[in-house]
């Protein structure tokens, strides 16, 4: 699912350094609010190598999101955090050539393609339809 990417400096390729990007980058105006995709536990803020300033958030059941380029953190680790809450600022941190938010989705530890988790019909047929019996059809 991820882009290919070749990075450049000064006009040449840097060697070793390409990679997959495994997450979906928003664009945003200047140090714009960033807020929980979802009620979680934030398990790690930090600096976090190439994705700068980060947040992570267990969602259960082995679901986590990343919150990369941060130029703000808001929580701390440990903290329950809920949907839409404020959580921090998006930044250029960590290998940015912009202000923005890069997003990425984990299961298991795993990433995967964060677009399939924005859509309710994907989610209500690969996701809500396989642990019903854990979730109890809460969601």
């Amino acid at each position: 699912f991820a882009d290919y990417r070749k990075y450049r400096y000064n006009g040449k390729i840097i060697q070793g350094a390409d990679a997959y990007h495994k997450g979906f980058d928003f664009a945003s105006v200047k140090n714009a609010p960033v807020k929980a995709s979802n009620n979680g536990k934030v398990v790690f803020t930090g600096f976090l190598g190439i994705y700068g300033n980060s947040i992570i958030i267990d969602h259960g059941l082995c679901v986590y999101t990343l919150y990369s380029h941060l130029s703000e953190i808001a929580v701390k680790e440990g903290e329950a955090v809920k949907k839409g809450q404020y959580i921090g600022k998006t930044g250029t941190t960590g290998l940015a050539v912009g202000d923005h938010l890069h997003y990425g989705v984990l299961v298991n530890g795993i990433e995967v393609n964060p677009v399939e988790w924005f859509d309710i019909n994907w989610l209500n047929t690969r996701f809500y339809e396989n642990y019903k019996n854990i979730i109890g059809g809460n969601r």
